[in-house]
């Protein structure tokens, strides 16, 4: 049973500032760059591996739970699911593994208390409002096991990475179209995470950062970067949190992509406000009204879109390979 930091017999203690405030001139590049900044959440009793571990008896709460687990693990019993992923966090140390608990916000109070008073944080930093604004924001933890290495792949949100125990290196590269191409963007959009496709010239591009307990790292939208977990296990924290406008920037990628596989050269995002407008209107028509996950929030539009887009996709291929028939006569009609 998850048990609360009081109840465990240890005084929370959270600092008046999760976020130090005293350097906010990174901050002016907010989404833009990359940065580096420092937080208080090292040593926090609610990241300890053991309350991690009761913690995640809480993603069976949610549909989506079968995420944690290979494919072949899916159909076991759900007690026996607990068990794989509650041992799997605590034997992180040995087992070589990657693992994730996400939305950890929306399934224990202090969590959700934890994310609202760092959102509190950066908005003092940026002088704006997120929390009145953003459409989705969430809190996740990762636990990796010495020496990991997390492929090249980029995000849609605002990304903040806090290292918590452990250490990790980061190579992030500018963010968008400054190293993705278009195709990689709209790939990931059409729901595939690993979209990204490392190059061999991105070898020294970008910059490092080396996170220990207390640093974190701000991620900007579509920045894509790659980690490598030093000889611990390594715990680290991400907030994060999507505005109205760049979900509407997705479903453009989204429609361009269904475009562009049937052959079609749609217009670049950006270039027409009518057919930007139209696309997100399209693609906001077919997503679910009360998604229950982020994923189906930001793509079960482009998956119910799925099945009559291959269906038109077959139908196009069988024209053209039709065409060069038209007009010919069969035998019979000739002979007469």
């Amino acid at each position: 049973m998850l048990q609360s930091p009081a109840s465990m017999g240890v005084r929370p203690s959270v600092p008046p500032d999760l976020i130090d405030q005293n350097d906010r001139e990174p901050w002016k590049k907010l989404n833009e760059s990359a940065f580096a900044f420092r937080h208080n959440l090292q040593g926090h009793p609610l990241f300890k591996i053991e309350q991690l571990a009761d913690l995640s008896e809480h993603v069976f709460d949610y549909p989506d739970y079968k995420r944690y687990f290979a494919f072949g693990e899916r159909s076991l019993p759900k007690p026996e699911l607990k068990r794989i992923l509650r041992e799997s966090i605590l034997n992180i140390g040995n087992n070589g593994r990657w693992l994730a608990l996400h939305h950890i916000d929306k399934m224990v109070p202090e969590y959700g208390q934890l994310l609202d008073q760092l959102f509190a944080d950066i908005e003092r930093l940026i002088a704006r409002p997120i929390r009145s604004q953003m459409t989705w924001g969430s809190m996740s933890i990762f636990m990796n096991a010495p020496a990991l290495s997390v492929p090249y792949h980029f995000d849609h949100e605002t990304n903040f990475l806090m290292q918590i125990e452990g250490e990790k290196n980061v190579r992030l590269y500018p963010p968008g179209l400054q190293t993705l191409t278009i195709e990689e963007i709209e790939d990931f959009y059409r729901h595939n995470p690993l979209a990204g496709r490392y190059r061999d010239d991105l070898a020294d591009k970008g910059t490092a950062f080396t996170l220990t307990p207390g640093m974190a790292l701000h991620h900007p939208p579509l920045a894509a970067h790659k980690i490598q977990n030093g000889d611990a296990v390594s715990v680290s924290m991400s907030i994060n949190y999507t505005m109205s406008d760049m979900e509407d920037r997705a479903r453009v990628h989204q429609a361009n992509y269904c475009l562009r596989k049937l052959g079609l050269r749609p217009r670049p995002i950006g270039e027409s406000v009518f057919w930007d407008t139209a696309k997100v209107r399209f693609m906001r028509g077919l997503s679910k009204r009360n998604p229950r996950t982020w994923d189906e929030a930001m793509y079960s539009g482009v998956e119910r879109l799925g099945t009559p887009f291959r269906l038109a996709k077959a139908l196009k291929q069988r024209a053209r390979e039709l065409a060069p028939f038209k007009g010919l006569k069969s035998d019979a009609e000739a002979g007469r």
